[in-house]
């Protein structure tokens, strides 16, 4: 299966003229976890992501359960 492709460029809005997200993903590697590094779409801000096969993830270097995250950002995500 061939990797999605991911917006890396500086500098590309949406239509509604938000800025698009940067990212770039990493497989895992030996013991380190896989992850995300997402990047604001007009300066160098980043975040990132790591997951595995297990139930915790790490946003922004804040370990919790996958349930606990679902619980935050499910419902901003609703949000009309």
């Amino acid at each position: 299966m061939k990797d999605k492709k991911y917006n890396t460029k500086l500098g590309i809005y949406e239509e509604d003229g938000a800025p698009k997200l940067r990212i770039w993903h990493k497989k895992q590697e030996g013991k380190k976890s896989a992850r995300y590094l997402i990047k604001c779409g007009d300066c160098d801000q980043k975040l990132e992501i790591y997951y595995g096969d297990d139930v915790f993830l790490s946003i922004g270097g804040v370990n919790a359960s996958k349930k606990e995250w679902r619980k935050i950002l499910l419902p901003l995500l609703k949000i009309n």
